[in-house]
C-alpha cells in the first residue's frame, strides 16, 4: 500500500472499453498514483476493501458500470472512503445521475481531483443500494437479457429480452407496509427508488431529481393487461408515464414488503436476487461519499 494515493478497480469487461482505452488509462492512472487492481471473477473487493481502509486510505476509483459499482459501495456505505467513478459501462446510471461525462479521461481526472459530495443510499434487508428496488416483470426481463448477452449487445438484450418477458406477463400480490398505512397491491411492476426520479425527461433512463433529500419513492401501477403495459413503457420513454391510469408516487423513509411466496424475485440496481420475504427497506441518508465535477 506504501507510495498509493488510492486503488483503481478495473473492470477490463465492462461494455464500452477498448484494449487501447485500458492501455492509457492503466498508464495514467499509474501517473496518479493509483493501484491497479482488476475485478476477475476470483477478486476478493471486499476484503481489498476493508484491508485498504484499515490502512487509513480513503480514495477508491471505480472504472466499469452500474453493476460494478453497486459491489464496492457494498463495503464504502458508512465508512470514510471516498468514491470515484469512471463510467465504462453501458448504462452508466449513477454515472448520469452525478453528472459525470462519459469522456472516461475526464472522468478519472474528476474520480481523482474532484469534489467530495455526500449521497443517500438505501438498503434492502442487509444489502445497500444506489438506485432502486424493482419487483414484478422487471426481474424476469433482467434474466432474460443475461440469456442474450453473449450475442448482443446490452441494449438489443434487453429488446430481446421483451418479448418472452411479456409474454410470461406475470403479477405479484404484495402486502406494503409503511408508517401510516398497510395495503395489499396486485401488480407487475413495483419499484422503490433512492430518492426520486425526473420521469418528464424523454429517454431510456431517468435521471433523479436530488441525490441527498433522505427518503424513498415507491412507484407502482394498477394491475394492467399486456397491451396496457405495452401502453405505459411507450409513455415511460416519452417522459408522459404519470399520464398511465393507475399510476402512483409515495415518498416514504422506510417500508416493509411482504408476499405468500417464499421468496420474492428482486433486481437490486439492475442484478436479480432471489429474497426471502418480508423486504425491509428503508434510505440510508448522506451515507456515501462520491467525487462529483467541481461546481
Amino acid at each position: 500500500m506504501a507510495g498509493s494515493s488510492g486503488i483503481l478497480f478495473l473492470n477490463p469487461r465492462a461494455g464500452s472499453f477498448s484494449e487501447a482505452d485500458e492501455a492509457v488509462l492503466r498508464g495514467r492512472a499509474g501517473e496518479l498514483g493509483l493501484r491497479i487492481v482488476e475485478l476477475t471473477p476470483a477478486a476478493d473487493v471486499r476484503s481489498v476493501l476493508r484491508t485498504a481502509l484499515d490502512a487509513g486510505l480513503r480514495n477508491f476509483v471505480v472504472a466499469g458500470g452500474d453493476g460494478t459499482i453497486h459491489n464496492l459501495a457494498q463495503t464504502l456505505v458508512g465508512t470514510d472512503g471516498i468514491l470515484g467513478i469512471v463510467p465504462i459501462g453501458t448504462v452508466n446510471h449513477m454515472a448520469r445521475d452525478l453528472q459525470i461525462p462519459a469522456d472516461w479521461h475526464t472522468a478519472l481526472e474528476i474520480a481523482v481531483h474532484g469534489e467530495i459530495r455526500q449521497i443517500d443510499t438505501g438498503r434492502v434487508n442487509e444489502i445497500h443500494f444506489l438506485n432502486s428496488v424493482i419487483v414484478g416483470i422487471y426481474p424476469t426481463i433482467a434474466e432474460y437479457r443475461e440469456r442474450f448477452r453473449s450475442t448482443h449487445s446490452k441494449w438489443r438484450a434487453y429488446l430481446r429480452a421483451l418479448r418472452p418477458a411479456v409474454r410470461q406477463f406475470r403479477h405479484i400480490s404484495l402486502v406494503i407496509e409503511m408508517r401510516d398505512r398497510v395495503e395489499t397491491i396486485r401488480t407487475q411492476l413495483f419499484v422503490v427508488a433512492v430518492n426520486s426520479y425526473n420521469l418528464t425527461q424523454a429517454g431510456l433512463v431517468a435521471l433523479k431529481n436530488s441525490l441527498d433529500d433522505g427518503r424513498l419513492t415507491i412507484y407502482t401501477f394498477g394491475f394492467m393487461s399486456r397491451w396496457q403495459f405495452v401502453r405505459a413503457a411507450a409513455k415511460f420513454f416519452r417522459g408522459k408515464v404519470e399520464q398511465v391510469d393507475g399510476f402512483r408516487r409515495v415518498r416514504t423513509e422506510v417500508l416493509r414488503i411482504d408476499a405468500a411466496s417464499p421468496v420474492i424475485r428482486v433486481a437490486v440496481d439492475g442484478e436479480v436476487r432471489s429474497l426471502a420475504p418480508p423486504l425491509q427497506i428503508s434510505a440510508v441518508p448522506a451515507s456515501l461519499l462520491v467525487r462529483v465535477p467541481r461546481s
